[in-house]
Parts: structure tokens; C-alpha cells; sequence
């Protein structure tokens, strides 16, 4: 299979790439730059063939278009994104853009290139947004009610995709990723900055103190390699038009991991709960039905 990852630079697209790769898939990959320090190495960083790995900007229609026409894909994974939810309240113009506008211009790209292409588009379980208590776990039948700029951007992608897939008969699959961790992952997502946080500790680079947010949200966590693997079974035997829950099923808070994070460090921290890492508007718990 001949595969294009839109997005291929990123946390999840990282380990995608990867997991095609280790199936025998000829994988391809788009990024909006490569600084000009790297560019020469980058691809080989990526275990791609240089002429594998090519400049695109999700916001950039026609370059999309022309990326797709020369690749001509099998398949597109589009993980691309906006990801930050607090960035998306100081800047709710690039999160609908890279989110919404972007989907859009991935959909055109394919149905404007004449290319024979099933795409997976990626969403986000944020898009649920206000959930209760009676409607947990969520299924993908649970309405939409996002309650950040990056939520409902992510939001009227999920319902773009869906009309794209019956007014235009694009081939494309809605996945819907609850939270998901793992090697690599940015320091911005609190699995990661607490894990970064301990090992700053335990080597002496930070003192004995952990700054955190809420700690007993619950949420819905997986392996993002797992996370992946789900990718790639949608794409085999999805339904088009479709959405599909990615997620454990099981509820976790990060106090919980914290706990964990400290027992497996073996150091004595403080725990310290900043105003400045709460959301403003916040679900007490989402898990989700697989």
C-alpha cells in the first residue's frame, strides 16, 4: 500500500509512520517546513527516503492538490493540526484554520486530484465537549458540544468530513482519538510534562516541587501506539463516512498518574496547583465507548 501521512513530523504521525512501515507499506509524508539546519537530515530522522518526505502546508489547497497527484496515494492519514487547547483560547483563528480549513483543503486535494485515495481523518474526542455523567461512557452517537476554539474547530471538521462523505462521495473515515501518550510526545500534554518534571527532579535540575493543573479530571488514556494500530484497522475495514472512538474505555485522573510517575522515580516531591494550568471550562470526566 502506498500511504501519505499528512502531518508526518508530529507526535502521532511519528508512530504511524513507524507502524506502516514495519508492515511493509511504501510510506510518504508531508511537513509545512523543514528548517533549513535540518532539512538535509530530517528525513533520514524519519527512516524516510528524502524524496519521500515533502514540504506542504495544510493551508496551502493547491499544493495539497499537487502533493496527492504525484504521490497518488492509496491512502492519506491526515494528522495534521492545531493541537494545543490553551493556545486555541489566545488564537482561535489558527486553530479553525489549521483544523477546519485545513481538513477542507485536504478533502478538495483529494477529490480535486482525481486520485482513487481513502482518507482517515483525525479528530479529537474534545469535541464532545459537555458531557454528563449519564452519557459516560460516550459513544459516537453523544452530540457535539465543544467547549474550546480548538474543540470546535475540531468539531466542524468531524461534521465537514461527514458531509464531504455523502454530498461528494469522498472515501473518508472519522476517527475520534481520546487522550493518548507515549514516546515522544510534547511537553505541553500532562503525561509528558509530568514525566519531564520528575526526571528534571531526580537529576537535580529542578527542585523537589511538581507544578500542575486539576489533578482530578477524569480521562480516557492509551498508548499511542495502540492509538495507531486503531488508525490503520479503520482504514482496512471502516465504513465511509463513519466515526470510531479511539480509546481504553477506562478513566484515569492525573493525580493518579502522578502517583505513579513518583513511585517509579523514587524521589520526594511537593505538589504544587497553579491557577495558570486550569482551564477556564473544564468536563469532570470523559471516557470512552469503543
Amino acid at each position: 500500500m502506498r500511504v501519505l501521512i499528512a502531518g508526518i513530523t508530529g507526535f502521532a504521525g511519528r508512530h504511524l509512520a513507524d507502524h506502516l512501515r514495519g508492515e511493509g507499506h511504501d510510506v510518504f509524508g508531508t511537513a509545512r517546513n523543514l528548517p533549513p539546519d535540518k532539512a538535509p537530515r530530517f528525513p533520514s530522522a524519519l527512516n524516510l527516503a528524502a524524496d519521500h518526505l515533502l514540504v506542504a502546508d495544510i493551508c496551502d489547497r493547491s499544493r495539497l492538490a499537487e502533493v496527492v497527484r504525484q504521490v497518488h496515494p492509496d491512502g492519506l492519514f491526515h494528522l495534521a493540526a492545531f493541537t494545543s487547547v490553551a493556545a486555541s483560547f489566545k488564537d482561535p483563528d489558527a486553530a479553525y484554520q489549521a483544523n477546519l480549513m485545513g481538513s477542507l483543503n485536504v478533502f478538495w486535494a483529494v477529490h480535486a486530484s482525481g486520485v482513487n485515495c481513502r482518507i482517515v481523518w483525525i479528530g479529537s474526542s474534545d469535541a464532545y465537549g459537555q458531557v454528563g455523567a449519564d452519557e459516560l461512557p460516550v459513544t459516537e452517537q453523544c452530540l457535539l458540544r465543544p467547549l474550546s476554539p480548538y474543540a470546535a474547530s475540531k468539531a466542524a471538521a468531524d461534521l465537514a468530513a461527514y458531509q464531504w462523505s455523502r454530498a461528494q462521495k469522498l472515501d473518508v473515515i472519522r476517527m475520534r482519538p481520546f487522550n493518548h501518550t507515549g514516546p515522544g510526545q510534547p511537553s505541553q500534554f500532562v503525561c509528558s510534562d509530568f514525566a519531564r518534571q520528575m526526571m528534571a527532579v531526580k537529576s537535580g535540575r529542578q527542585p523537589a516541587r511538581i507544578e500542575v493543573g486539576n489533578l482530578d479530571v477524569v480521562r480516557d488514556f492509551s498508548d499511542v501506539r495502540d492509538v495507531v494500530r486503531a488508525y490503520v484497522m479503520a482504514y482496512e475495514g471502516g465504513t465511509p463516512g463513519e466515526a470510531y472512538n479511539v480509546c481504553s474505555g477506562i478513566g484515569r485522573t492525573p493525580r493518579e498518574i502522578l502517583e505513579q510517575l513518583i513511585h517509579l522515580s523514587g524521589v520526594e516531591v511537593t505538589v504544587s496547583v497553579l491557577g495558570e494550568r486550569q482551564r477556564s471550562v473544564d468536563v469532570p470526566a470523559l471516557i470512552g465507548s469503543a
